[in-house]
């Protein structure tokens, strides 16, 4: 049995999505956000692996509870990202075959890449998907590996220093295909000109609905 992670901060206003908030109100950057998680959820909800909402904090636990049922809550242990990856990995990895943690900002992102990154892990000890901002959307583990002390989260060389550390450990790796995520308005406006309805439905109708005329 292999578990599928989604990372995601709650969607309240002015925490989330701050530099699209900036522009379009936070109260909207927050929903968009609440999109995002519903519609991942919803694309892997069902499915022949476990699903789990991960997040920081038992403040918004009843509410996250309320938001997304259908998932499995899971409270992020560690005082920074890269502890709350590899406490996620550790504490998984007893339990599951494979594990794969995904950003909750990459809309495209398809059950399809999903299965192409459990599979990668039949032949390679971690699995990435590349964002085309630098940085990565997904990576995937079938062994507890201490990988992610000092890489520049939020950096556009994060990428490239993570698959520099993976190849100083030894460890085997491919990447997917790249994807767009969403931290800026400019990247919200590209989206909103490929977005299909079928890849993200709610995230679509939002987006769809909003003055970006800014």
């Amino acid at each position: 049995m292999n578990a599928l992670v989604i990372f995601a901060k709650f969607p309240e206003p002015g925490k989330v999505k701050k530099k699209v908030g900036n522009v379009l109100g936070m109260d909207a950057s927050a929903e968009l956000c609440k999109c995002f998680i519903e519609d991942l959820i919803s694309e892997n909800e069902n499915k022949d692996y476990d699903l789990y909402l991960s997040f920081i904090g038992h403040q918004h636990k009843e509410e996250y509870r309320s938001m997304f049922p259908h998932a499995i809550l899971y409270v992020q242990r560690g005082s920074n990202l890269s502890e709350n990856l590899r406490c996620t990995f550790e504490d998984l990895l007893d339990d599951y075959e494979k594990v794969v943690v995904i950003g909750c900002d990459v809309p495209q992102m398809s059950y399809d890449t999903i299965i192409k990154a459990y599979n990668a892990l039949d032949s390679y000890d971690v699995v990435m998907g590349p964002a085309s901002d630098g940085g990565y959307y997904l990576v995937g583990l079938k062994k507890p590996t201490d990988i992610f002390d000092d890489m520049p989260w939020g950096s556009e060389a994060l990428l490239s220093e993570q698959t520099s550390a993976l190849e100083k450990k030894g460890l085997t790796y491919v990447l997917l295909d790249v994807l767009d995520d969403v931290d800026t308005f400019e990247e919200l406006i590209m989206l909103k000109n490929v977005l299909k309805r079928q890849d993200a439905p709610k995230t679509f109708d939002f987006i769809q609905g909003l003055d970006t005329q800014n």
